[in-house]
């Protein structure tokens, strides 16, 4: 679905926004997609992510002349659907409609770490059902 309205020159990077990393990353992080977890006055802090965008590679802290944002769908209230999860619990979820919310304990975006891939952590977002009962998750 399409992200919220923005106000007239908001360019600066939100929590949960996808980023494109510029020259002034890291050598190996340069051109990398990112996304932004703590956004400060002049320059916010970003995890790298791998080519599937699912996993965290490295964490970085670029000015937000050295970035571009590529995706703004992830923003706190955002409205979501949910698709393409494909776990025995989780794929239920699919076809679900929600607002990206904080994590009561984790904040936003978030990462897990599994017991088979504890060095791989990897990106989640908190969704708030519209229709928690129907998806059996009230």
């Amino acid at each position: 679905q399409e992200p919220k309205a923005e106000a007239p020159g908001d360019d600066r990077p939100h929590s949960g926004d996808i980023v494109i990393l510029g020259l002034r990353a890291p050598e190996e992080h340069r051109g990398a997609p990112a996304v932004v977890t703590v956004v400060a006055e002049k320059h916010c802090t970003v995890v790298v992510l791998d080519e599937s965008r699912r996993f965290g590679v490295g964490e970085c802290w670029p000015g937000f002349d050295d970035l571009s944002i590529e995706c703004r769908h992830w923003r706190l209230d955002s409205r979501v659907r949910i698709q393409g999860m494909q776990g025995a619990k989780t794929s239920k979820l699919n076809g679900f409609s929600g607002t990206i919310c904080l994590h009561k304990r984790e904040g936003h975006p978030t990462f897990i770490r599994k017991p088979s891939a504890p060095d791989t952590p990897q990106l989640t977002l908190c969704v708030r059902l519209d229709e928690p009962e129907l998806a059996g998750e009230d």
